[in-house]
């Protein structure tokens, strides 16, 4: 979808989910479609703002949508939605916003969901991302390069080929040049943690 005009050059697409639970369907593409078109209708806003603050003619201003499937089966959907920013500058601002999705009941899933209640997840998974990042085939002084202290109640993670991706945005533990950093964790190698109804839906 297409959306330019003197204030904002846009482009968005957006996701239509099509499982064999239509109420699921519709509970999900609604929630989606709302928040994109939150996201256009903010960056509008802006992109007016500034161009009635400096008196211009017309605004270089770009707000774009985009979207990837990360998993997709019976059980469960998770997309990834690319929010991506210009407003001049050296670079634009790009952001990805998860939907991790169970599609027996539209319900999205956190990473306090797929855990046991006795398991302690954010020291586990906080362990695996400092090993990561600590790796000998790192290159040389990686870890100088990321100022993590650990995971958030809404953490950011997708699923994909039997690994949950905890991933960080621009800025968070990183410079811009490190881009969106990604962890992925091995289902398999956790396996003791994670509740019994959430391992067929991610694995």
């Amino acid at each position: 979808m297409k959306k330019d005009n003197k204030y904002l050059k846009s482009s968005l697409e957006i996701p239509v989910i099509n499982s064999d639970n239509i109420e699921v369907n519709n509970k999900v593409n609604k929630k989606i479609k709302e928040d994109i078109m939150n996201f256009y209708e903010e960056s509008l806003k802006e992109a007016q703002s500034f161009l009635d603050d400096f008196e211009l003619d017309e605004s270089n201003f770009v707000a774009d949508a985009s979207f990837e499937v990360k998993k997709n089966t019976n059980n469960v959907i998770s997309i990834l939605i690319k929010y991506y920013k210009y407003s001049g500058g050296a670079h634009g601002y790009y952001e990805y916003v998860p939907y991790n999705i169970n599609l027996k009941n539209g319900n999205m899933i956190s990473l306090k969901d797929i855990f046991k209640n006795d398991v302690d997840y954010k020291l586990l998974i906080n362990n695996e991302i400092e090993n990561q990042i600590k790796q000998p085939d790192k290159q040389e002084d990686q870890d100088k390069v990321y100022d993590f202290y650990g995971i958030k109640d809404n953490q950011k993670f997708y699923l994909d080929d039997s690994k949950i991706v905890i991933y960080f945005d621009l800025y968070e533990i990183a410079p811009y040049a490190a881009g969106i950093p990604e962890f992925p964790i091995i289902v398999e190698n956790i396996k003791p943690q994670i509740k019994e109804d959430y391992i067929e839906l991610i694995i």
